[in-house]
């Protein structure tokens, strides 16, 4: 008995110390019970926010936000994670409150990308405690420790060992260095959550593939499981691209934010370790692990290639590479791809798993002494970043208190003078109100008849008037009702694409005349008026939407069928021993 309870401590160890991490690391923002609303939190609190109203009446609209974004039918979810949406929905109406759904999204993020990566150390045959460090240290710095400002990223960086872990079995695994189903539902997953995350981690998978292809003597089963991993992907995210085939034709898509290229691309930092910011004791370890494979490259086919990979994605993502001339030449980059730094999503993992690689390979040379350097170099490296983003929970959440700031977005429109209000809202429930009490613009898939259309447009046009009408929603119908002193135009606090209908008074009046955002310009009548807005959608994306489910549903079913297969096998072997 003894001897199992010592079996299940040990199996549970790593995940008792990277949940233990966390905590540590959340504790100060647990504590004062601090909610970190940036301007990435807004926009997501905004779209779960609707999702979760959506399950909660029973109106599903699938394209048309009727509840988030001031009522105003926008898209946004549909072409941004709309399945992953609906989850989180369902887990804010659970959570009931804004501040417990973020802690939550928190520890899931944190949890999965420090288990990837303790797993992806482990595929390679890192030591155990090396494995472990690493974890640890890639919870603190890059990509994935953005979600402690809810930077959607994080989830790519989350799933990213998962994902690297498949191109470790394209060098390593010469029988099938394809596992399509496992690569299919990770890259289904992902692109469910975020797209951008699964192109990029797509192209870091490149390499790896061109080499299991060029040295292996099965060609056709590779390119069969490659095949069938294409498939199934299609079948898992069908909703996706049938949606983005569905709008961009027949609308214009305006365009997120611009930033300039080079400043978000990664350099170095003193004291920050998040998004384009590299730490010296990171960098101190990237320059380890070149001078190591620049003098072992022979040892180990899987270190050298994923440094060379990480390292080509390394310098591609930084300053050094010549951002502004690209960006003068390719100006639309700044608003369709904004940050360079994203490319590192894989790169990050594989070379901590190289680093682990290398780290191991010493400590076999030179035993005891190497292995106790190195983890003391390693608990260094995760003091100096974890203390940085100590450093900013700590401001973070200092700011929240302070009821002159409350709020981290330097970009609001309209914010509430009693900040009190936002706190109390952002503690103890999970509707709208929070963003009555302060609003924010982002111009990400609006319907513009140009792009970059300034924010005001939405700001006068949207935000500044729908206190005027009152709503109401009906299936996928948004219904906005209002009394007017006579008979006048106005523009309509919505926005119409192509596929929307909008009856006023009675009459179809979609035809009409719309501004730059696509408001419409329509005729009130003296009294009261209605309008009902409606994304109307065709049958061809409504199949494409239940081919999605069902493929989802059956892989489910599939996978409950292993795990039953696998115990009841389990169960005859330990009958018959």
């Amino acid at each position: 008995m003894e001897t199992k309870s010592k079996k299940i401590l040990l199996f549970s160890l790593p995940y008792i110390v990277i949940f233990f991490v966390i905590t540590i690391l959340l504790n100060y923002q647990l504590i004062n019970h601090a909610t970190i609303i940036t301007s990435d939190a807004w926009v997501h609190f905004n779209r779960f926010y609707d999702s979760s109203m959506q399950l909660k009446t029973g109106n599903l609209s699938y394209f048309q936000t009727n509840y988030g974004f001031n009522h105003s039918g926008r898209i946004f979810n549909a072409l941004y994670g709309p399945l992953f949406a609906y989850l989180n929905g369902l887990l804010l109406l659970i959570c009931k409150n804004w501040f417990t759904f973020q802690i939550v999204i928190d520890y899931i993020v944190m949890m999965i990308a420090g288990i990837g990566m303790y797993y992806l150390g482990r595929k390679v045959k890192v030591n155990q405690v090396i494995a472990l460090l690493l974890a640890t240290i890639y919870l603190q710095f890059g990509i994935t420790v953005g979600i402690l400002r809810f930077n959607w990223m994080s989830w790519g960086a989350a799933i990213a060992p998962f994902v690297m872990i498949q191109a470790v079995n394209m060098i390593e695994d010469k029988a099938r260095p394809i596992h399509w189903l496992i690569l299919a539902i990770l890259m289904s997953t992902l692109a469910q959550i975020h797209l951008l995350s699964t192109v990029i981690l797509a192209v870091t998978l490149i390499p790896f593939f061109i080499y299991c292809v060029v040295i292996s003597k099965n060609k056709k089963q590779i390119f069969i499981d490659l095949g069938k991993a294409l498939l199934l992907t299609l079948l898992l995210t069908a909703n996706i691209w049938g949606a983005f085939l569905l709008l961009y034709p027949t609308n214009m898509i305006s365009l997120p934010r611009i930033f300039d290229l080079n400043e978000s691309a990664l350099h170095v930092s003193r004291f920050i370790s998040l998004h384009e910011y590299i730490s010296y004791s990171i960098l101190a370890l990237i320059i380890f692990q070149v001078i190591y494979i620049a003098f072992n490259f022979k040892k180990s086919k899987i270190n050298t290639i994923s440094t060379i990979v990480a390292l080509v994605f390394l310098v591609v993502s930084s300053r050094i590479f010549p951002w502004t001339f690209i960006q003068q030449i390719f100006p639309k980059l700044g608003a369709s791809f904004q940050f360079p730094y994203r490319l590192m999503v894989g790169a990050y993992p594989l070379l901590l798993m190289s680093v682990g690689i290398s780290l191991n390979q010493l400590v076999k040379k030179y035993h005891e002494v190497a292995k106790y350097y190195t983890i003391f170099a390693l608990m260094l490296i995760l003091l100096h970043n974890f203390s940085f983003n100590l450093t900013s929970i700590y401001r973070n959440t200092n700011n929240f208190i302070d009821e002159e700031q409350v709020v981290e977005m330097n970009n609001y429109c309209m914010i509430t003078v009693d900040k009190e209000d936002i706190k109390s809202s952002a503690r103890y429930s999970n509707d709208g109100k929070l963003f009555e009490l302060v609003s924010h613009v982002e111009p990400d898939y609006l319907p513009v008849k140009k792009h970059h259309v300034s924010n005001s447009y939405y700001l006068r046009g949207v935000m500044k008037q729908n206190y005027k009408y009152h709503y109401q929603v009906d299936g996928n119908k948004l219904i906005l009702t209002w009394n007017s002193k006579d008979s006048k135009n106005i523009y309509l606090p919505v926005v119409m694409y192509h596929q929307s209908r909008l009856i006023v008074n009675g009459n179809n009046v979609s035809d009409c005349r719309k501004n730059v955002i696509n408001q419409p310009l329509i005729k009130t009548k003296k009294g009261l008026n209605k309008a009902t807005l409606q994304f109307i959608t065709p049958i061809w994306f409504k199949i494409l939407l239940v081919i999605t489910i069902i493929s989802w549903l059956a892989l489910a079913g599939y996978g409950i069928k292993r795990l039953i297969d696998l115990k009841d096998k389990k169960k005859f072997n330990e009958q018959n021993e």
